[in-house]
């Protein structure tokens, strides 16, 4: 037990150190020589880390098996008595990984686990767990009934609780509702389903090349995209041809977010702001050269450029207050008038950066890098607030960690918002309550965007202990898992945004340090030169690597299924699948 302690403790160390690497690859502005050294050693730590890693998975699967040896040659020396008793009992003690998601649950096939302890994140948290085992049925090839296997599936972390089964008066307690047994459907009726051309899916993915530096931010309208940069340049890209179309320059510092107005926005601001009429759109910018520019998407023009005082983090239109929104890294929100291009009003919000602004219909929603959300609603140019996240709860009782928002996104007043915990955290704003969809196969994870359009909810998400991202993709109604992308190939992701092409292409935009596009589709003339083509896989594991021969067998059992029906959850197989995705 002291070695595992140790382990843990190793392990923590190693990733804080990583964490600390993260920070200062992201930092803007030369960098000392001591922190240059430290992001020199990022290889040497992280090949530790994952020796440790697969250590510990050993050692743990080693205890299992030691565990269910000694429960099956008890003192007598017989098993009748274990095979006549479904259930015995037993205590174990556990040492938590560091930054566990809040109601932290062990993910081990042999046990039910009940958590005694709130996590602390200050050091490792050792926790009274106890479970029990169930002695498989004789004859079952996989050792599972079927009642283990509903509690896997309640444990995996893409499981989802559903919110309508949450009653307000149990929400500081009691266990989450368990979800009813989903029966076969036909194929026909799988077909028709939203989620149907999601799963097994081809994509096409190909890197966009142009930006010397990290990508910050990205939108996207049809086949127009627009980039920000720390490389203080904003570029528009056409994503038929995947060309850049033009580059806009003028910050003298990193670019943190951006916005690609509507054509019926564009002309609704060029007619209150009293300009002519642009052939193009309009593009909405912010820096950490304390200016937010207005830019026309055709000329280049910078058709306004205003000064704030502070260094902007986030920009924003609202077309019905039809007012400019900025957020600053010192938690200011302000309100600037078209017409007049002055501040309408200023307001300390946070007290840490602003890390998100969204408008949708009369509300404005701000998150913070100290871990708050607002929501605001404009009336007569001022700023209203109507929710503040201070006595916010989680539908299943457990804790909510304090922890800096990184990415948020909206919709039907559901504030959907990305952590350094492994879940995706969704707040129902109406109602206080938040429910949890988890976003990471691994102990520790950070989530740095999301954007809900066309249906679909994606998630950005990256594994700090093998340095990999993937994209998890939802149903936006249901907020059904449908699939995670990854090429094995690509770095952390900042920022996400998707968007429709046409009947038959849609493509999803990942930036950070490269900038891609994942293009989903049959038609052929939206395949590049170059484009890597992979498929979409379920519950991707990126702390080991994929063995051919598991991508085969899997492969072989997906195809061996009845052709009049398709179950509507994967199969156990498809569960266990630990490939990110099969090149092709």
């Amino acid at each position: 037990m002291a070695s595992r302690t140790s382990a843990a403790l190793e392990i923590r160390k190693l990733r804080k150190k990583l964490r600390q690497i993260e920070h200062l690859e992201r930092k803007e502005g030369d960098l000392l020589d001591e922190e240059l050294t430290k992001i020199s050693k990022k290889t040497e730590i992280r090949e530790h880390l994952l020796r440790l890693l697969a250590t510990a998975e050993d050692d743990n699967e080693s205890f299992e098996a030691s565990t269910q040896s000694n429960m099956t040659n008890n003192s007598n020396g017989s098993m009748t008595d274990l095979q006549d008793s479904e259930v015995s009992a037993f205590n174990v003690t556990v040492v938590s990984p560091e930054n566990e998601e809040d109601g932290f649950c062990v993910d081990v096939e042999s046990l039910d686990v009940e958590i005694c302890e709130e996590t602390d994140d200050h050091g490792p948290q050792v926790v009274e767990v106890f479970g029990s085992v169930e002695t498989p049925p004789r004859g079952n090839p996989t050792g599972l009934t079927p009642t283990k296997e509903a509690e896997i599936e309640q444990n995996n972390p893409y499981h989802v609780f559903p919110r309508e089964s949450i009653k307000s008066g149990n929400v500081c307690g009691g266990s989450p509702p368990k979800e009813k047994t989903k029966a076969k459907k036909s194929k026909n009726t799988e077909e028709t389903q939203p989620w149907s051309g999601w799963r097994d899916s081809v994509f096409y993915v190909s890197e966009l090349e142009g930006h010397n530096d990290l990508i910050t931010d990205t939108d996207t309208q049809g086949t127009t995209l627009v980039t920000a940069s720390r490389d203080t340049t904003i570029k528009m890209w056409d994503l038929e041809g995947l060309r850049e179309m033009r580059s806009f320059g003028g910050h003298t510092s990193s670019v943190n977010s951006v916005v690609l107005l509507s054509p019926e926005h564009s002309n609704k601001v060029c007619e209150a702001m009293r300009i002519p009429l642009t052939e193009g759109r309009l593009i909405l910018s912010g820096s950490t050269d304390c200016h937010f520019k207005l830019w026309c998407s055709s000329t280049g023009k910078i058709l306004r450029s205003t000064y704030t005082f502070s260094p902007v983090t986030r920009v924003a239109y609202h077309p019905v207050a039809e007012v400019f929104i900025t957020g600053s890294d010192g938690g200011k929100l302000e309100m600037w008038d078209l017409q007049s291009g002055k501040s309408v009003q200023s307001l300390h919000a946070f007290e840490d950066s602003v890390s998100g602004v969204e408008v949708d219909g009369l509300c404005v929603y701000a998150s913070s890098g100290d871990g708050y959300i607002k929501v605001y609603e404009i009336r007569d140019k001022c700023f209203h607030c109507i929710f503040e996240s201070d006595n916010i709860r989680s539908t299943d009782g457990s804790a909510l960690c304090s922890r800096g928002i990184r990415g948020m996104t909206v919709k039907n007043d559901v504030i959907y918002y990305g952590d350094d915990g492994p879940n995706v955290k969704a707040l129902t704003w109406k109602s206080g309550l938040v429910h949890k969809l988890g976003n990471h196969n691994e102990d520790f994870g950070i989530t740095d965007s999301l954007t809900c359009s066309d249906g679909i909810l994606l998630a950005s998400a990256f594994c700090l202990d093998t340095g990999l991202a993937y994209i998890n993709v939802r149903s936006s109604d249901g907020e059904r898992y449908l699939c995670s992308l990854t090429d094995a190939e690509t770095d952390r992701i900042l920022s996400i945004c998707c968007s429709k092409l046409s009947e038959d292409a849609f493509v999803i935009v990942s930036a950070g340090v490269q900038l891609k596009a994942w293009i989903k589709t049959s038609s052929p003339r939206y395949i590049r030169p170059g484009a890597r083509r992979i498929n979409s896989s379920y519950y991707p594991r990126l702390n080991k690597s994929p063995r051919h021969s598991d991508i085969e067998s899997d492969l072989e059992s997906s195809d061996a299924g009845s052709d009049d029906s398709i179950e509507d959850e994967p199969s156990a197989e498809r569960k266990s699948w630990t490939a990110w995705c099969s090149i092709v």
